[in-house]
């Protein structure tokens, strides 16, 4: 007879393990992550802070808004009194601009350009009547010179502008200080048909100016006869004195391509003037800054009025 074996109880089949550990080891799902918010609290205190600084804001900007309609009230209330007043201020539009020299008013008076009386054209009358100039005086307070040289006489050369500064002569004159220093120099323009001068310009000389040591003009007469001599073999013509000269230069001087520009010798103011030769053959020549003798057709003299 035989017998059918049955399981034992208690004993489980191989699948049913499977199922077993497959429960026990089942992946877990990952956690959620979760963000934390900050969450700010404001006190009762701050809140009413806030408000109060909002609340100064707005009535500061009324009180700017308020004050700038009263300006621009006000201003007309004046432009309104201002038009019925009877006077007008000088420079308005469609008024006068100025009390003299318009319609329905009395001719200006002429400029007065300060000229004053000389009596002769001797150095010596040219410095009494520069020391007692009123220029001479006042600027003499700034700049404390005690003394001046002998006055030097510029002669306009070529000039016809209709410029009394380049068309008249000029008398010029440096001035020293207490320790014997050149500290100035004066330019006058002379009118010699009316026995006449005015002051033109002060340029100061400081101390460390080579020119301090000298007396003006700065290049001797003397010294441009040597020139004269030893560059075209030459001497000064009989019955002549070489004499100190400028013109009104070539308005091309500044243009840098300009020939004109390459001019060193001076000649172009009655502070920095040329020396004036009639040489012994008949013809002019002139010797300044440069030391170089130049005949007339070498200075760049402006083409002014016939």
């Amino acid at each position: 007879m035989s017998h059918a074996s049955k399981p034992a109880r208690g004993k489980r089949s191989s699948s049913n393990y499977r199922r077993e550990i497959a429960r026990l080891y089942k992946p877990h799902k990952p956690h959620k992550t979760y963000t934390l918010k900050q969450v700010s609290f404001q006190s009762p205190k701050q809140n009413r802070a806030r408000i109060f600084a909002v609340t100064c804001g707005l009535g500061l900007a009324a009180a700017m808004v308020l004050g700038l309609a009263l300006m621009v009230f006000m201003g007309h209330g004046g432009n309104a009194a201002n038009a019925s007043a009877t006077s007008v201020s000088y420079g308005s539009l469609n008024h006068p601009k100025g009390p003299c020299g318009n319609a329905g008013q009395a001719p200006c008076p002429a400029a007065d350009p300060g000229w004053f009386p000389v009596t002769s054209a001797s150095p010596t009358a040219m410095t009494s009547a520069i020391v007692n100039s009123r220029n001479f005086a006042s600027i003499q307070g700034q700049f404390g010179y005690v003394a001046l040289d002998t006055p030097a006489l510029v002669h306009a050369f070529d000039a016809h502008t209709g410029n009394s500064y380049y068309d008249d002569d000029h008398w010029v004159v440096t001035v020293r200080n207490a320790s014997g220093m050149r500290c100035g120099i004066f330019d006058f323009v002379y009118d010699r048909a009316h026995q006449r001068m005015r002051f033109s310009s002060y340029g100061v000389i400081t101390s460390v100016d080579p020119h301090a040591m000298l007396a003006f003009p700065y290049l001797s007469s003397s010294v441009a006869v040597t020139k004269l001599g030893g560059q075209r073999r030459l001497g000064v013509k009989a019955g002549t004195q070489p004499g100190l000269i400028f013109f009104p230069i070539d308005p091309s001087f500044p243009v840098l391509t300009s020939p004109v520009h390459k001019w060193a010798a001076g000649g172009n103011s009655a502070l920095n003037p040329m020396w004036h030769i009639a040489g012994s053959d008949g013809q002019d020549y002139f010797v300044g800054a440069d030391l170089k003798v130049h005949g007339q057709k070498d200075l760049p003299i402006a083409q002014g009025q016939p």
